[in-house]
């Protein structure tokens, strides 16, 4: 009996061992050691920072940004650049040049040059031009003429309504005077303001008066002006402006300035554009000397 009892305990013993003992078995789970369910157990994986888990974890655990770096101030440009005075709106600039000539029989030469100066700011505008004209037959010379305009709007805020200072000069060698100088002011009104379209209508008073006349003679003027300027495409610009001066004491005595002009943009170079230009000037009393004259003329203008 003792001999039986032995012999199960044994082999009892021999199979059990035999079952651990296979390669990729497990024992159950009550039999196994504490550091293997601790192995076999998965681990916890770490609370992301973000709970809703919208931004990923290398995102949210990443150092703070740093403060955002303050804009380089602009330097000062010199006192000699417009911008020093006027302020950082561009400027407008070109000089127009045409020439005709004829060499033969008869000797001619027509000059015309001149240039525009123009800046439009929030609060002012600027428009100033100047043509110059000489002409010559036969070395006698037949015209030479110069009229400036200079004119300065000063806008009122988001209204259509400005205020308005025009200053014109004409010097010719063939009027009975030198140098004629008008000075007036008014109000001006934007009837159309539209990106291709652009309309001022003026209404002002003011004085003018004639320098090296055999009389020299102060008029007292009012002044009824129209610009009207139209851009047909991109390359291509009109633009008209009559300015229309009355005596106060007798409206029969007037003035009348105007300029029109075609402009068209050159291929090349850029900076270069092509003008048709026409400027007449009416005066009721001449003093002797033509009433009407009318200057026409195709021009290169070098815009910078």
């Amino acid at each position: 009996m003792r001999i039986l009892v032995c012999v199960a305990v044994v082999c009892g013993s021999l199979g059990h061992h035999s079952a651990t003992a296979q390669p990729g078995v497990l024992p159950p789970p009550g039999m196994q050691p504490p550091e293997m369910v601790e192995a076999a157990s998965p681990q916890q994986a770490p609370e992301p920072a973000d709970p809703l888990g919208l931004v990923p974890a290398v995102i949210a655990e990443s150092p703070p940004l740093l403060e955002e770096v303050a804009p380089r101030p602009q330097p000062v440009p010199d006192w000699y650049h417009p911008n020093y005075w006027f302020g950082p709106a561009p400027w407008d600039i070109g000089f127009e040049f045409g020439i005709n000539g004829n060499q033969g029989i008869n000797e001619s030469l027509s000059l015309r040059v001149g240039g525009h100066l123009k800046r439009d700011t929030e609060f002012w505008k600027f428009d100033n031009d100047l043509v110059y004209n000489k002409n010559t037959a036969n070395s006698i010379e037949t015209q030479n003429n110069a009229l400036l305009n200079a004119r300065l709007d000063r806008k009122l805020g988001d209204s259509r309504w400005s205020l308005f200072f025009l200053n014109q000069n004409l010097y010719d060698e063939f009027q009975t005077f030198d140098l004629r100088v008008s000075l007036n002011s008014g109000i001006g009104y934007q009837g159309i303001d539209t990106e291709t379209i652009d309309v001022v209508g003026s209404f002002g008073a003011g004085a003018s008066r004639g320098f090296g006349a055999i009389v020299e003679r102060t008029a007292y003027e009012a002044l009824f002006g129209l610009n009207y300027e139209h851009a047909f495409s991109p390359i291509q610009r009109f633009s008209a402006k009559v300015d229309y001066f009355a005596e106060w004491e007798a409206f029969s005595l007037y003035r009348v300035v105007t300029d029109m002009g075609w402009e068209i943009d050159l291929d090349r170079p850029k900076n270069m554009s092509l003008k048709f230009s026409v400027v007449d000037r009416y005066d009721s009393t001449p003093n002797g000397v033509e009433a009407n004259e009318v200057n026409y003329a195709a021009l290169l203008i070098w815009g910078l």
